[in-house]
């Protein structure tokens, strides 16, 4: 099988979670499906990125910036059903939300939440009728709809009147060969390197508006007041929103107690987990949450959100929160801090609960779904 995989929204170090989706897919497919061959539809932005992690796989530069949306999505509609046709692509894969409505090849979307359904309260008004129309169409257009969770599944199917048959969960999981518990003397040179606290708290996530930051920090307002040297360290591209995050930290008198680091090089972000004493992830909406699985596979304690797909995820292995309440959050990450004996249970389940996840996994159940529009070829490939 010949299958296309459209990753030309990829913009590398700035949309988060999904480029960490993209790179663990890809790299897992090309393992897992060695009878297949692979192509990978590319922007400018994003050269050098996959041949690294997946050699030997057939990498196609397309004209465009994944910056300039406007002009990355007509080209995705019009020229990329001309390079799969170019190619003799069997399958075609896309992997960020969108796809185009006409393919020649069979077609498979991945839509990882509908935020812009549940929550449009986040988003600029003529973004959100941007979103609302090209998801929708993406979704309606394809074969089928692969997505994280059982939560963003039961969304699709009754928000957009897909049959679920048509929509496949494709769990995600932390990568073990990096985000494992580190040594001592790496873990001492990463807090030298960034010249991180003794004692912090960690967040990793964009500066959305959903990642409810405001609430986190006058959480952290408050414990920081029975914790002597307490930080709150901050890692994550400064999107849309970080001027909010930055008024709120004067406005709390926090300047300095709240270390944000921006976004680092990925080697060095399974040591900054190490580091850390409680990994906090007080997010307002996801797909799945693939940082509290990161955390856990390092043997720090987590304390997130009450929210679906989250309590899917981390089932009993975190401490939940109301994601509304910072008092409710402030007393979940004291107790953590504090209490020696409910940190342990943490980390203990926290490890045994991240293997239960894994890339390899996600990769075959990837190319089980999108097999269906190929009589079963594909999946007759796996390499199991």
């Amino acid at each position: 099988m010949r299958i296309g995989i459209n990753a030309l929204y990829l913009l590398p170090g700035k949309v988060g979670g999904s480029e960490t989706y993209i790179r663990n897919l890809v790299k897992w497919l090309v393992k897992t499906g060695r009878r297949n061959e692979f192509f990978i539809f590319i922007n400018k932005e994003s050269v050098g990125v996959f041949e690294k992690i997946a050699p030997g796989i057939n990498v196609i530069l397309c004209p465009i910036n994944a910056s300039n949306r406007p002009v990355r999505i007509l080209w995705e509609q019009i020229m990329l059903p001309l390079q799969v046709k170019k190619h003799k692509i069997d399958i075609l894969f896309s992997g960020g939300m969108t796809s185009p409505f006409y393919c020649p090849a069979p077609s498979y979307v991945s839509i990882y939440d509908l935020q812009h359904i549940n929550q449009p309260q986040n988003f600029p008004k003529f973004y959100l009728w941007f979103l609302r129309t090209i998801i929708y169409l993406s979704a309606k257009t394809s074969n089928g709809v692969l997505t994280l969770s059982g939560r963003s599944k039961a969304d699709i199917t009754r928000h957009y009147g897909i049959d679920d048959k048509r929509v496949w969960v494709t769990y995600l999981a932390s990568d073990n060969k990096s985000f494992y518990r580190h040594s001592d003397k790496e873990i001492s040179a990463v807090r030298k390197k960034y010249s991180l606290p003794e004692r912090f708290i960690l967040y990793i996530a964009s500066s959305l508006p959903h990642k409810n930051y405001e609430r986190l920090l006058e959480a952290f307002k408050t414990v920081k007041q029975g914790e002597d040297g307490i930080k709150l360290v901050l890692i994550g591209a400064r999107d849309y929103g970080f001027d909010v995050i930055q008024k709120k930290i004067k406005e709390l008198e926090l300047e300095d107690d709240v270390v944000f680091l921006g976004w680092l090089p990925f080697e060095d972000i399974p040591l900054i987990y190490c580091a850390s004493d409680v990994f906090v992830f007080p997010s307002l909406h996801e797909g799945f949450g693939i940082p509290v699985l990161e955390a856990m596979s390092c043997g720090v304690p987590v304390v997130c959100s009450k929210i679906e797909p989250l309590t899917e995820v981390a089932a009993d292995a975190a401490y939940f929160v109301n994601p509304l309440d910072a008092g409710d959050m402030a007393k979940g990450i004291s107790s953590v801090l504090r209490d020696k004996k409910l940190r342990d249970r943490l980390i203990k389940d926290g490890l045994k609960r991240a293997k239960e996840f894994s890339w390899e996994r996600t990769a075959k159940d990837t190319l089980s779904a999108i097999s269906s529009g190929s009589g079963g070829k594909a999946c007759k490939s796996l390499q199991r």
